[in-house]
C-alpha cells in the first residue's frame, strides 16, 4: 500500500445516515477505536485492532464484517 496514493470516491450517503434495514449502509473509521457499524441500528458488525493504524486495517475490517454479517 502506497500512503501517497489517494483514490477519490463519490459521497454516496450525502450525509443521509439513516437506514431502513440491516446491512443497507455501513460506515467505517480508522482511529484508536476501530469500528464497523451498521447504520440501521448502530450495531458493530466487524472490528480489527492492531498496534498501528495502516489503511489495510480498514480493508481487513470490512472483510471481517462481510464474513460476520453476510450481507446480500
Amino acid at each position: 500500500y502506497d500512503c501517497n496514493t489517494y483514490t477519490h470516491y463519490n459521497n454516496e450517503l450525502m450525509r443521509n445516515f439513516k437506514a431502513t434495514k440491516p446491512n443497507e449502509k455501513w460506515v467505517t473509521d480508522i482511529s484508536y477505536i476501530q469500528t464497523k457499524k451498521d447504520l440501521y441500528d448502530n450495531s458493530i458488525v466487524g472490528y480489527k485492532y492492531a498496534t498501528q493504524m495502516p489503511a489495510s486495517l480498514v480493508i481487513e475490517t470490512v472483510r471481517a464484517a462481510v464474513k460476520n454479517a453476510k450481507p446480500s
